[in-house]
C-alpha cells in the first residue's frame, strides 16, 4: 500500500520518513517519483483518533484491578482494568508469600 500517488503519473509512492522528514504540516516537502522521475511536492495531514471507554472507577465505584504483566515477576502491582491506576500487592498476597 502506497502513502500518496505522484500528481504526473499516477504511481503509488511510499514518503520517507528517516530523520522525521515529511512530517511537519506547515510546510511542503519535496519527493521525486520513482517511476517517472518528475519531482512534486506534498503536504502533511495528521488526524488524532480517540477511543472513549467507561471507567466506573472515576465515578465513586472501586477499581477493578488484576496483577499486571510484569517481568521480572517481582515488579508486579494490581492494575486497574479501566484506568491507568496501580497498587502494590496486598499484604498476603500468593506472590508475596512464595518470595518468603
Amino acid at each position: 500500500m502506497s502513502d500518496i500517488q505522484c500528481p504526473y503519473c499516477n504511481a503509488g509512492q511510499e514518503v520517507c520518513h528517516d530523520d522525521g522528514q515529511g512530517y511537519d504540516e506547515d510546510k511542503r516537502h519535496e519527493m521525486q517519483c520513482g517511476e517517472c522521475k518528475m519531482y512534486f511536492v506534498f503536504t502533511t495531514h495528521i488526524i488524532f483518533d480517540y477511543e472513549p471507554a467507561i471507567a466506573p472507577c472515576l465515578n465513586g465505584e472501586r477499581h477493578s484491578l488484576s496483577e499486571s504483566k510484569t517481568f521480572p515477576r517481582r515488579y508486579t502491582k494490581m492494575q486497574c482494568e479501566d484506568c491507568d491506576h496501580s497498587e502494590a500487592l496486598p499484604p498476603g498476597h500468593e506472590y508475596l508469600k512464595e518470595q518468603s
